[in-house]
């Protein structure tokens, strides 16, 4: 598990829940979403970022991952978000 920070200083968590799928939650006064091509989600972003997009990248874990797929999961939690980013390594050439 990895934490970054936002803009404003407050902490996000980023850990693996399988080999293709990684784990995005932090506390956020609010999230935006737009739609992707599919009619999943394209794009997920948190009040202060950071801010994920369908073919864009993460890096996590020493590596940079390619996103495929963004699945936001409701949390039980008031202010507490979570994102699912299905990934694909991008190997250095």
């Amino acid at each position: 598990m990895e934490i970054i920070k936002n803009r404003y200083g407050i902490e996000r968590s980023i850990e693996w829940i399988n080999s293709n799928k990684i784990r995005v939650m932090g506390e956020s006064q609010f999230i935006r979403t737009s739609p992707g091509k599919d009619g999943g989600v394209g794009m997920f972003d948190f009040e202060g970022g950071p801010a994920y997009t369908v073919g864009g990248k993460i890096f996590f874990d020493k590596l940079n991952w390619k996103i495929k797929k963004i699945e936001k999961k409701d949390t039980k939690y008031k202010d507490l978000y979570e994102c699912i980013l299905d990934v694909t390594p991008i190997y250095p050439s």
